[in-house]
């Protein structure tokens, strides 16, 4: 339908040109007709009605003067006028022309641009895959090495025990408290296979967010990347200082969208969070959320 309107106001531009160029012409010829039928008229008439040589030339001097003079400068008025007519119109189709070649420069800017975002988004989502698999996890016991997102099911499995432990031994304690030093606890053990992975995964989603180019897909493909068990790991890493610039991010794109929480280490701890957090996680607006 654009075009079909572009289309249409070519034609309707080319032919008001046509038109004034017309009209030109056409005064041009009606110019000319004037002048001769003047001329020839009077030629014919001081030929039959003056006799006198002298007197005829006289008369008939000013009689083609005063006749023509103010028809040709009517005609020239005229012609002026259809002459502006078309440079405005020459004046507007270049301004078109100007504001097609900028839009068409713009949307170009624009398409470099949100390449140069995508090529960056990918970029980064493969680098954090290159950090998780590079995470490894050395058992003692059985002498086996766990690596990559294997090792997000070993860090839970931690974090859940000091929880546990924590709260045995505080059954009164503030719930944020002791979530909180099991974390620390938890952290003081893994910070070095972690801290890399963090930082990264804050920077990806502050990258989104502060990008113009960036769309609600985005978010949704690096929602994708996240195991069940990173996400449990980031739910409580934004619960202490120093997660907690994670924390409003998380509210803000439903990064808890997919998060099973069931296997939340309480069942109030979604409380910690707003409800944006979560998105459309059937588990937690079912209230699906495990034992206290």
């Amino acid at each position: 339908s654009k075009l079909r309107r572009r289309s249409s106001n070519l034609k309707s531009s080319l032919e008001a040109d046509l038109e004034i160029e017309g009209g030109l012409q056409k005064l041009l010829i009606y110019a000319a007709s004037i002048v001769a039928l003047v001329y020839l008229g009077s030629i014919l008439t001081f030929s039959i009605f003056v006799s006198d040589a002298d007197t005829k030339f006289g008369v008939f001097g000013d009689f083609v003067g005063g006749t023509l003079n103010p028809i040709l400068s009517f005609l020239a008025f005229t012609g002026v006028l259809i002459t502006i007519a078309l440079q405005r119109r020459e004046l507007s189709y270049s301004r078109a022309e100007l504001k097609r070649s900028a839009d068409a420069l713009e949307a170009q800017i624009k398409a470099t641009d949100q390449q140069k975002f995508e090529n960056s988004f990918f970029n980064m989502l493969s680098a954090l895959d290159r950090i998780v698999e590079g995470v490894d996890l050395y058992n003692k016991k059985t002498e086996a090495t766990q690596t990559g997102r294997d090792c997000f099911k070993t860090f839970y499995t931690r974090l859940t025990k000091i929880y546990r432990k924590n709260r045995a031994e505080y059954p009164q304690g503030i719930e944020t408290e002791l979530v909180a030093n099991a974390f620390q606890k938890f952290w003081r053990d893994h910070q070095l296979e972690l801290s890399a992975y963090f930082r990264f995964l804050y920077n990806i989603i502050r990258y989104i967010d502060e990008s113009a180019q960036s769309e609600a897909h985005h978010i949704r493909l690096l929602r994708s990347q996240l195991s069940d068990q990173e996400l449990l790991v980031i739910f409580y890493n934004c619960l202490t200082p120093a997660g907690s610039k994670m924390k409003p991010f998380t509210e803000k794109y439903a990064l808890f969208d997919n998060l099973p929480t069931l296997r939340l280490l309480n069942g109030n701890h979604i409380e910690l969070f707003s409800i944006e957090a979560f998105g459309g996680n059937e588990m937690h607006h079912g209230k699906n959320t495990g034992m206290t």
